[in-house]
């Protein structure tokens, strides 16, 4: 590359301006201000060499070596000889023959990473992407592992305070399996007890059909009532009837009474020989004596009649009061009995109730025990899986 396409490529990508006079007659300041602008295209860090013209002796001596041997690094990478070094004389005395070489090989190794920085960044963000991801991960796996030891410990430590329950639940679990012995005896015996009681009922039943068809049923209580009540009737009617008869007899009787005064006369009078006149008195006299025996013979009926019917009224109210009593005695005993069954039976669906309650209870808390251990169990096999 000649010198003047060399400071054309130069002027054109770094701020910092040559001209060919600064090549053919280079000096210190030009070499420092040179390898200083090539640092800041590099993104070196070049705060500590900015001013160090103005700093002491001994420190501007110290700068001066080591930007020599930064630059000196870069000048033996990307030359062709490794015998070719940048050396402190050449920043304090340089040549031009030297600083031109020099230059172009900062100047290529700044072609070169501009050409390569973008794959390499590329490649580095990859580099860096997969360095963060598994750092993540291997942090996650850290922390998954501090999580499974606390977790163990935390089971072991839950073994063993089951280790330490384990006689309880045992203990707790035998006087349970007792319990539910007892109970079972208990509903064994209920049952028994609820089977005499069930052969009572149906005895107390076939009492009470029996009772039932000796009691008179309602529909012919209310025959006979109405046969009463119908009798009754016939009784008052037969009653007036033999007060107006009674009432006809009398007036009958004073008629008679009236008339045989007469009658006698008559009978007088025709023994001294009477004409038709006296014959038809006569006549009248004889019907009137056979009507009022007549009526004498029908009084008797009736009478006769209405004692029978007084009679048989009296008898069917001695049989009514009887089924009545009959019939109240039998209600009250039924009530009395049909009282103490069912009191009875209140009392025994109250223990039947009380001991399922209590026969559910305890199931429930078997359940929860057998859940418990079941429980227990599998944590057990999880810690025992986990710890091989």
């Amino acid at each position: 590359m000649s010198n003047a396409a060399f400071i054309d490529d130069w002027n054109n990508i770094i701020p910092f301006k040559i001209k060919v006079t600064d090549l053919e007659k280079p000096t210190e300041q030009f070499v420092y201000k040179s390898i200083l602008q090539f640092f800041k295209l590099m993104h070196y860090d070049v705060s500590s060499y900015e001013n160090m013209y103005n700093d002491s002796n001994e420190t501007l001596t110290m700068k001066r070596v080591e930007l020599v041997a930064r630059i000196n690094y870069i000048y033996q990478l990307c030359s062709d000889s490794k015998q070719t070094s940048f050396l402190y004389v050449d920043l304090v005395k340089p040549t031009g023959k030297k600083i031109i070489h020099m230059l172009k090989v900062l100047l290529n190794y700044l072609f070169y990473t501009n050409m390569v920085k973008e794959t390499v960044l590329e490649k580095a963000n990859i580099c860096a992407q997969e360095y963060s991801e598994l750092n993540a991960k291997l942090n996650h796996e850290q922390i998954t592992k501090e999580e499974k030891k606390i977790r163990a410990n935390k089971i072991n430590r839950h073994i063993d305070d089951l280790k330490l329950h384990l006689p309880q639940l045992k203990n707790q679990i035998e006087t349970l399996q007792q319990r539910k012995h007892k109970l079972q005896e208990n509903i064994s015996t209920l049952k028994a007890n609820d089977q005499q009681l069930a052969d009572k009922i149906i005895k107390l039943k076939i009492e009470h059909s029996e009772l039932a068809e000796l009691l008179v049923a309602d529909d012919e209580a209310s025959s006979v009532r109405e046969i009463k009540q119908s009798l009754t009737r016939e009784i008052e009617i037969l009653t007036d009837t033999e007060k107006e008869l009674q009432q006809a007899y009398q007036i009958h009787v004073s008629s008679i009474n009236q008339i045989r005064p007469c009658n006698a006369l008559l009978e007088k009078m025709l023994l001294f020989g009477m004409d038709e006149s006296c014959k038809n008195l006569r006549g009248a006299i004889v019907e009137l004596n056979s009507l009022c025996d007549k009526l004498r013979k029908q009084r008797n009926n009736l009478t006769n009649l209405s004692d029978t019917l007084q009679n048989n009224c009296e008898e069917l109210d001695g049989l009514l009061a009887d089924k009545n009593q009959e019939l109240e005695v039998r209600r009250k005993v039924l009530e009395k009995n049909d009282r103490k069954n069912d009191s009875k039976h209140l009392e025994k669906e109250k223990r039947l109730k009380a001991l399922d309650q209590a026969n559910e209870i305890y199931a429930q808390l078997l359940v929860v025990q057998k859940a418990e251990m079941q429980r227990v169990i599998v944590m057990v096999e999880r810690a025992l899986k986990f710890i091989k």
